[in-house]
């Protein structure tokens, strides 16, 4: 199990040619070598990915501190991916308050959410296959993947300190809604959106 802090830097075929952040992952995980480690939901995965491959060299330093974290970020819950969904939109929200296009995507977010949990009740849910319930939850992947794209397009220029603070902070979001899945999550108020900018 590798512990030194290895530079992370996308694309590769092997761990001695480096490792992006999820490859890491899966290495500190004692997994195979691959891009989608199976300890990580996948979409937690997808999130670090994108955050990971819109990072500066300086602010994929700052996700290695994160790489622990991820290794227990997995989840059953089959309303997870519409969650971050939420969190993405929230972060574009107080960058932006107002902007139509995050306060839909909340919107949206929040019901697929109430749906997806009303579903299966939560102490069924583990009974499930693992495939069944990440194919559940994954139907929501391309309107995550949206809306990252949505917080890349307003955190800052590329390589900017400002845009590696913003994606860091997302993905610190979302592994707080992961592993803090026992609790319940306050939801912000709109007031709280509009003081938080």
């Amino acid at each position: 199990m590798p512990s030194d802090p290895v530079p992370l830097d996308p694309g590769h075929d092997d761990p001695g040619a480096g490792r992006c952040l999820t490859e890491h992952v899966s290495m500190l995980a004692g997994e195979a070598f691959r891009a989608w480690p199976r300890c990580t939901h996948p979409a937690v995965a997808a999130l670090a990915t994108q955050v990971d491959d819109h990072c500066s060299p300086k602010g994929r330093t700052a996700l290695l501190r994160r790489a622990e974290a991820l290794v227990l970020a997995d989840s059953d819950d089959p309303a997870l991916t519409w969650r971050l969904v939420g969190v993405a939109a929230e972060t574009v929200l107080i960058r932006r308050p107002g902007e139509r296009v995050a306060t839909r995507r909340l919107a949206r977010a929040r019901r697929h959410q109430r749906v997806r949990s009303a579903v299966v009740p939560r102490a069924l849910v583990h009974r499930l296959p693992r495939w069944v319930r990440a194919a559940r939850s994954l139907a929501a992947l391309d309107e995550l993947v949206a809306a990252l794209h949505h917080v890349v397009a307003v955190s800052g220029p590329p390589s900017s300190p400002e845009r590696d603070i913003v994606l860091v902070a997302l993905l610190d979001a979302a592994l707080d809604e992961v592993l803090d899945e026992g609790r319940p999550v306050p939801t912000p108020s709109p007031a709280r959106l509009e003081t938080a900018a």
